[in-house]
Formats: C-alpha cells, sequence, structure tokens
C-alpha cells in the first residue's frame, strides 16, 4: 500500500498541471477574442458615428440649398432677415460638424437663444409702439368727429336759414312764365333722357335674346306636327354623341304662331353662330324638310301700293320682285321675299295691289318712306306698317291680342265660358250643339255678364277696340305732321 502512494501523488499532480495548463490557454483565447469583439464594436460604432456626421451634414446642406433658394424670392424685409440668421446659425453648425468641434455647439445654441430673445423684445416693442399709435387715432377721430358735429350743426343752421330767407324771397318774387316754361323743358328732357335710356338697354337685352335664335324655315304639315319636347333632347343628343359636348346647346324648340317656322333658342353658352357653325351635326334631323335656316334679326316692315299684278303674279314671281326692287332701289336689302296683301281671287280681278317688304333696319325703310320706290319702272308710295293684332279676338280662348291660329291655350266657349270649344257647345234640354238656345245662360269668359264673349255690349270687346282706334288716329296724326299721304293698318300679318 504504501509503495503505491508516490505513484498516485504524481499521478494527481500531472494531471493537475495538465488542468491549469488548459485553462490557461482558454483564458488567454477568451481573453484575445474579447478584445477582438471590442476594437469591432469600436470600429463600427466609429464608423456608424461617421455616416451619422455624413448624414447631418447632407441635411444641414440641404436645409442651406432651401434657405438660399427662400432668400432669392422673399420680398418681405421681416422673412428675409429672419432667413439670414437661421442661414448663419446652420453655417456655423456645418462647419462645427466639418471640423469636428464640439465645444462650440453650446455657444450656437445660447447665441439662437439670444436672438430669439432679441426678436421677442423687438416684437414686444413694436407691438407697444402699434398700440399707443391707434389709441392716438381713435382719440384723434373723436375729436374730429365731435368736431364734424359742431359743423354740421352750424351748416344746418345757416342752411335754415338760408331757406327761410328763400322762402321770404320766394313769396315776395313771383316766378315769370318763362322761368317755369324753361323749368318744365328741363323736367321734360329729363324724362326723354331716361326713356330713352331704358328704351336702349331694352334694345339691348333684345339683342342679346336674338343672338341665341335661329329660324328654320319649314313645310307648314311639318310644323304642325313637331314636338319641341323631342325635338329639343334630338338635337341636344347629337352634340353629345358627336361633338362630346355634355351640357345642353338647346334649350327650346317652339313653333312660330305660322306654322311654318320653327325657332331654336340656345342655352347662356352658346349663340345662333355657333349653331351655324355645327349645322353638319343637326341639319339631317330635318332631312329635306328645312326650306331655309337664318338667324334672328331686327328688321322693319313696309307697305307699298299700287305694284303691277301682271308683271309679278304668282308666288313663284315673288323672288323676281325681291331682285326688282334691291337692283333698281340700291339703299335697300330685303330679307325675305314679299307678300301680297290681298287675296289671289283679288288680284284676278284688280290690276294692281298693296305688297307687304322686310327690311334690315329702321333706317332704310325710313329711306324707302321718303324717297319712294321705284318697282317695275314706276315710283311707288311706301308706308310704314303697323300690327293692330291685338284688336283681332281668339276663337279659341276669347282673349285678344292673337290670332285663332297662333292660340295654344285652353279652349273656352263663347257661349258658357265652360273648358271647352264653342262647337262642343251642347244642351242636355233640346241636344242644341255648338249654338244658342232657349235654355242657354249666357256667359262672358272676359267681363264675366250674361252675354256672349264676342258680344257689341261687352264692355271689355268696346274698350279694346277703342284703344285700337284711338291708336290709330294717333298715327295718322303722325304721319300728316310728317306731310305723308296716308297710314295704312294691316291686320294679316300673321301670313309672314
Amino acid at each position: 500500500m504504501n509503495q503505491n502512494l508516490p505513484e498516485t501523488s504524481t499521478k494527481i499532480s500531472s494531471d493537475i498541471n495538465n488542468n491549469a495548463m488548459q485553462l490557461t490557454i482558454s483564458t488567454v483565447f477568451l481573453d484575445k477574442t474579447a478584445k477582438a469583439a471590442a476594437k469591432q464594436s469600436k470600429e463600427e460604432e466609429f464608423l456608424q458615428k461617421k455616416q451619422d456626421v455624413k448624414k447631418s451634414i447632407a441635411n444641414i446642406v440641404a436645409i442651406l440649398r432651401i434657405i438660399n433658394t427662400e432668400l432669392q424670392y422673399e420680398q418681405d424685409q421681416k422673412t428675409f432677415t429672419v432667413l439670414t440668421q437661421q442661414q448663419e446659425v446652420f453655417e456655423k453648425i456645418l462647419t462645427q460638424k466639418q471640423t469636428g468641434q464640439k465645444n462650440n455647439l453650446r455657444t450656437i445654441e445660447n447665441e439662437i437663444i439670444s436672438q430669439l430673445q432679441n426678436q421677442v423684445q423687438n416684437l414686444k416693442k413694436s407691438m407697444k409702439n402699434k398700440f399707443n399709435l391707434i389709441l392716438k387715432t381713435i382719440e384723434s377721430k373723436n375729436q374730429t368727429q365731435t368736431q364734424i358735429q359742431s359743423q354740421n350743426q352750424i351748416q344746418n343752421q345757416t342752411e335754415n336759414q338760408f331757406q327761410n330767407q328763400s322762402q321770404i324771397q320766394s313769396q315776395i318774387q313771383t316766378k315769370t312764365y318763362a322761368q317755369i316754361a324753361a323749368a318744365n323743358v328741363e323736367e321734360d328732357n329729363l324724362q326723354q333722357t331716361k326713356k330713352q335710356q331704358k328704351q336702349q338697354e331694352k334694345e339691348k337685352e333684345k339683342e342679346k335674346y336674338r343672338e341665341k335664335r335661329l329660324i328654320i324655315q319649314v313645310e307648314k304639315e311639318t310644323a304642325e306636327g313637331f314636338d319641341s319636347y323631342i325635338l329639343r333632347n334630338q338635337i341636344n343628343d347629337r352634340f353629345f354623341t358627336k361633338a362630346n359636348i355634355d351640357q345642353s346647346v338647346i334649350a327650346t324648340a317652339i313653333k312660330f304662331f305660322t306654322s311654318q317656322s320653327i325657332i331654336l333658342t340656345t342655352m347662356s353658352d352658346f349663340s345662333a353662330d355657333f349653331l351655324l357653325q355645327k349645322k353638319t351635326i343637326w341639319e339631317n334631323i330635318f332631312s329635306s324638310k328645312a326650306q331655309n335656316i337664318e338667324k334672328d334679326r331686327q328688321w322693319s316692315k313696309v307697305v307699298v301700293h299700287e305694284v303691277s299684278i301682271r308683271s309679278f303674279s304668282m308666288n313663284e314671281d315673288l323672288s323676281l320682285l325681291k331682285d326688282e326692287i334691291e337692283i333698281f332701289n340700291s339703299d335697300l336689302k330685303l330679307l325675305k321675299n314679299s307678300i301680297w296683301l290681298s287675296s289671289q281671287k283679288n288680284r284676278q280681278i284688280n290690276r294692281h295691289a298693296t305688297i307687304l317688304i322686310a327690311v334690315e333696319n329702321a333706317k332704310q325703310a325710313q329711306t324707302a318712306i321718303e324717297n319712294r320706290l321705284c318697282i317695275a319702272g314706276n315710283w311707288l308710295i311706301a308706308e310704314k306698317c303697323q300690327n293692330l293684332l291685338f284688336k283681332k279676338q281668339c276663337l279659341n280662348c276669347q282673349r285678344f291680342d292673337h290670332s285663332t291660329r297662333a292660340c295654344f291655350a285652353q279652349s273656352i266657349c263663347q257661349i258658357c265660358a265652360e273648358e271647352h270649344n264653342t262647337s262642343q257647345h251642347n244642351c242636355n234640354i233640346c241636344n242644341t250643339q255648338g249654338q244658342i238656345c232657349p235654355h242657354t245662360i249666357l256667359k262672358c269668359s272676359n267681363c264675366g255678364e250674361n252675354h256672349t264673349a264676342n258680344s257689341n255690349t261687352c264692355e271689355f270687346k268696346t274698350s279694346i277696340e277703342n284703344k285700337s282706334t284711338k291708336y290709330s288716329q294717333n298715327m295718322q296724326k303722325k304721319q300728316q305732321t310728317k306731310s305723308q299721304s296716308f297710314q295704312v293698318v294691316i291686320d294679316n300679318v300673321e301670313k309672314w
């Protein structure tokens, strides 16, 4: 047992030495790796800081560029000074970032704070000065108002005194006849100028309205069968599909009272000229039915007497008559063919008749009236045409101022004033239709009295007729003062 003791001791000691060697080697290796890792982390941190500095420098440079561009276009002096101060601060920060000087950043912050404090103090001072100025202006305004009030009181007193004196003088001195006449003339002139201005304004409004109207002449059968709602939508659909116009072009499409023309009225953004320019888009809706397409123009009507029927007897010869008038009367321009005012039956009996022509303006009409017209080798008398449609009574609604053909109102019975046509009036007792019978209770739709609507005893009807006769008498007096021979009143102008 004792012999084996040293062997074991030596063995243990050798094992201990081996373990110590292993420990020292592992600790040395760990120290090296730790140092290497620490060094690598420091390098990464340094590189990160470098990148952050580069980014901050790039951001500061971008901010300085923005400030420079703002300074180029800034016009306000206060904003300009603030921008220059900020520019100086950012330039200092940029130089410190680039040089790596860290001690002066605090001083820059202090400088910025001090600059802001100075700006706040300056603002306080300026606000205080402005407030003082406002107070001074308010005080001065109050003083001026009191002065003005006192001056107004003095002026009122002086005016009252002057008015009293003038009243006393007017009571003492009466106006002469010449002064009264001059004052009346001045008032008349003022009223005439006001009337002229109103008339001019009305004419301008009418002209604007005419610029939106286009007149399409069609056959009578076509005009009688058309639907204004369908026609308007058809034209608007054409503009939408073919011209890509997403808003309505046509506002209304109505039939003229002669039943031979259709009038298209555009919306406010469009005009008749636009419709004529885009004629190819919508004209095939009418196809061959449209005889003539023209703008709505202001024109004047003139009556010409003693025109030879033999030369222009047929309706086809009216175009020759138009050429005859324009060639031998160079100052006139006819807008359409003339029409005979007498029937074809009367023209077969007589040798001469009266025609109605339409010229461009009132000036041409006046020249025709003053100088007469040369037609078929003769100088013929021309007169102004005056329409008196209000004398006519409509047989449909029993009212005045329009013809029966132009009426689209509710039918009113001429016998009983009920809402049906006169031909449909029926008596339930004796079955009399369209006529007055002993059982009929008469009633006028205009005045409400116990008579028919066309009775000569109707006060409403007689008042209308009196107005028309007075109007025609006044026109005749005016024509006599102008040394004209006679005045012609035309009632059947709905032919045109």
